[in-house]
């Protein structure tokens, strides 16, 4: 189990970076903020090896979604 903990955080990890390098760009707060979540839980969950973390860190991204804050497809 600790390996697809691992797995799934190194994925969320890796697309936080690439959030990251579209804030950047476009300069949505919704991007870092989202960003900054994924990355904090992904790192809570390898140093706890389990998985609440992900499934926190994914709860939270949902809800700033909710809040408006996802930046919607590019035009």
């Amino acid at each position: 189990m600790a390996i697809v903990i691992y797995i799934l955080a190194g994925l969320s990890i890796l697309l936080a970076i690439g959030g990251l390098a579209a804030y950047s760009q476009t300069k949505h707060v919704g991007l870092l903020l989202s960003s900054i979540v994924s990355i904090a839980f992904s790192v809570l969950a390898v140093a706890l090896v389990h998985w609440w973390p992900l499934v926190v860190g994914f709860g939270l991204n949902w809800g700033l979604r909710l809040l408006g804050l996802d930046p919607g497809a590019r035009r």
